[in-house]
């Protein structure tokens, strides 16, 4: 046999050998790091308790219809959903400036969740694009109806707002 292949086969053999104390002590602390991982993403994560939904035309906030003091933080409610409803016969929202709420069809409507999740369940845009986006569970994540030119997004008080 060649001189290098049994130099080279000595070599390997000896690391792919099971040593049991230290493999063990390897295996062990490879599941205490991903444990403390896990335990520690655990408590860091948010605190899902002071959220809510903020609705936007362009950079204008909307309120609920149904809301008389139109409070623009709009809440979950505590149990099943919640539907936010525009309709085109309520009457046009005036947003300042001489500006109104627009949107294709008769209405726009999304619904919240008791999960502390949103989706558009109802719009007319051409071929129904925003209603297909599905349920948005995290804050931040903006919600957005481009055809409609109008977003939804959860806001917690966990994550501040950043100004841009």
């Amino acid at each position: 046999m060649d001189r290098k292949k049994i130099l080279l086969r000595g070599l390997f053999s000896d690391e792919l050998r099971y040593r049991p104390v230290k493999d063990s002590i390897l295996i062990f602390l490879s599941f205490l790091m991903v444990f403390v991982i896990v335990f520690v993403t655990y408590l860091l994560r948010p605190s899902l308790e002071n959220v809510h939904v903020e609705i936007r035309y362009g950079a204008t906030l909307l309120w609920d219809p149904k809301d008389p003091s139109k409070e623009t933080a709009i809440a979950f409610p505590e149990e099943g959903k919640r539907e936010i409803v525009y309709r085109r016969e309520d009457g046009e929202i005036f947003l300042g400036e001489g500006r109104y709420f627009q949107f294709y069809g008769e209405e726009v409507a999304i619904t919240l969740y008791s999960d502390r999740s949103i989706e558009i369940t109802r719009e007319e845009s051409p071929r129904h694009v925003c209603s297909y986006l599905g349920r948005v569970y995290d804050p931040y994540v903006p919600l957005v109806c481009l055809p409609n030119s109008f977003q939804a997004t959860i806001v917690s008080s966990f994550f501040p707002e950043w100004d841009a």
